[in-house]
């Protein structure tokens, strides 16, 4: 019982330093994928001039909000215990990286094509680190409002909210940077997007996931 407080106390300090991050202007002097972030989250116009930074600050954003999925209580429940507290927060952690990951690759490939449909963009520009950037604070504050162990119904009213605005957040940002896909155009493409990406996210859980805890000591398939 006490690793279990303890480590709801460590999950919840965790959520809480990574949404007071998203939103800390100190920070965005540091790193300008969070910088360009918080710009977008105020449906600021950027340009693709505006996404020359290291691709690295947005493997490190998206990976933050993989950390936050894996420390949410509710994968927990939908992932066999094994043995050892620790290898539970570790698998729970490779989950939430591959279940972003596999999600975001695949929304890229799809708006890649999307946008490049009747000429609308001519591929220069870089969409990996335009897509991150979009992500990186209003889903940081969903995922990380949803690892605070908040009540069922108020991860609901607030989550659905943020999802929406994180649609519209990535929407207005691509059809600021690429001037020839309407915001229209561009929520389709997300729409679209999320289908493979679901998909994608689902076959990763059921083929790696799982597979991985069973084969752990104490997993279900042991």
């Amino acid at each position: 019982m006490l690793h279990g407080i303890s480590m709801t106390f460590v999950t919840s300090w965790i959520a809480w330093m990574a949404v007071m991050t998203v939103v800390n202007v100190y920070w965005a002097e540091k790193l300008r994928v969070l910088a360009v972030g918080q710009k977008m989250a105020l449906f600021r116009k950027v340009t693709f001039q505006d996404l020359l930074f290291p691709r690295r600050q947005s493997v490190l954003a998206i990976s933050l909000i993989g950390v936050l999925i894996g420390l949410n209580p509710r994968l927990r429940t939908a992932l066999p215990d094994v043995s050892a507290p620790w290898l539970n927060v570790v698998v729970e952690l490779v989950a939430g990286l591959l279940l972003i990951w596999v999600v975001f690759l695949a929304m890229v490939a799809v708006l890649r094509w999307w946008l490049k449909r009747g000429g609308r963009w001519d591929g220069q520009g870089d969409l990996f680190n335009l897509v991150a950037a979009s992500w990186l604070v209003a889903d940081t504050l969903a995922t990380g409002y949803a690892t605070l162990g908040m009540p069922p119904f108020l991860i609901w009213h607030l989550f659905l909210p943020l999802w929406l605005y994180s649609l519209w957040v990535g929407a207005k940002a691509m059809a600021s940077a690429i001037p020839q896909a309407s915001l229209g155009y561009c929520i389709a493409g997300i729409a679209i997007g999320l289908l493979p990406a679901v998909a994608a996210s689902g076959l990763m859980f059921a083929l790696v996931v799982m597979p991985m805890t069973d084969a752990l000591p104490g997993g279900a398939g042991l």
